[in-house]
């Protein structure tokens, strides 16, 4: 019963969430379905060294001990480098970190030493003969991604022009070459009019520096929520996802019942 409320809830906030554009979006929680892309340094999965977005990877040894026969984990875990999401209107830095991933490319395979599977798209294969059992699931550059998270726009210009001056100034002092630049008679020490002259230099500096910043576009980020909602990615289309939450909360609702009448029928016994 339990897991019907929190299947039909999670599928509440879905149907509940607008899709935004990336462009347009406001900030907070938002709802996002555009393109995966790597991060910009190539990120390939530690098995079978796949180009990806994001991996979760798995090695499990397999335990014969009887009757307590089967396959432990020796190894686990998943990426959480950052990546893109890009629909029509824009680009957006995702942070999987403590996302909830849902990702159909799924590969295992069994043997020896861990082996690249060509060719698998979403599929299970499973081959060869071993003690070690693999599985990679992946988000691929190209695949359709479905999100929901904490959406946040950063301005490229961050803090304050007089805090980058008051910066600019310390580092220039602080730099013996900045400095005898500006030591006009030589004697090591920067007299007022000399400082004065450093202090137009850096604001002029500055300037420059925040009107080349402002011109460049904003950087967006989705993330774990703060408030702690569902914070999910995954590559099932939006529709079958929907319907794959409605029919499986209905499932738990009509086991727990089920469950309820056994029981009920065991006490009148």
């Amino acid at each position: 019963m339990v897991q019907f409320f929190r299947l039909q809830r999670r599928r509440r906030v879905m149907e509940d969430t607008p899709t935004a554009r990336i462009r347009s979006a406001a900030q907070g929680y938002v709802e996002l379905i555009g393109t995966a892309h790597g991060p910009d340094l190539p990120l390939f999965s530690p098995i079978s060294r796949t180009p990806c977005a994001w991996y979760r990877f798995k090695i499990e040894r397999r335990k014969n001990e009887g009757s307590n026969s089967g396959w432990e984990i020796e190894q686990r875990g998943e990426s959480d480098v950052q990546f893109w999401l890009d629909d029509e209107t824009g680009r957006c830095i995702v942070d999987p970190d403590h996302a909830e991933v849902r990702a159909l490319t799924r590969r295992t395979w069994v043997g020896a030493t861990a082996q690249v599977v060509p060719g698998t798209s979403g599929e299970v294969t499973m081959y060869g003969d071993g003690d070690h059992r693999y599985t990679e699931e992946l988000i691929l550059p190209g695949q359709e991604l479905y999100a929901l998270g904490w959406f946040t726009s950063l301005s490229p210009l961050q803090g304050s022009a007089g805090d980058d001056v008051r910066e600019r100034v310390a580092a220039w002092k602080a730099d013996p070459q900045q400095r005898r630049a500006f030591d006009a008679n030589g004697d090591g020490q920067l007299d007022m009019a000399e400082f004065e002259r450093l202090r137009a230099e850096a604001i002029a500096a500055v300037e420059t520096e925040r009107r080349e910043r402002a011109a460049q576009p904003q950087t967006h980020v989705l993330r774990k929520p703060p408030d702690g909602r569902l914070f999910l990615l995954t590559t099932e289309p939006h529709d079958k996802l929907g319907s794959r939450l409605r029919w499986q909360a209905w499932a738990w609702l009509a086991a727990g019942l089920l469950g309820l009448g056994y029981g009920g029928a065991g006490l009148l016994l």
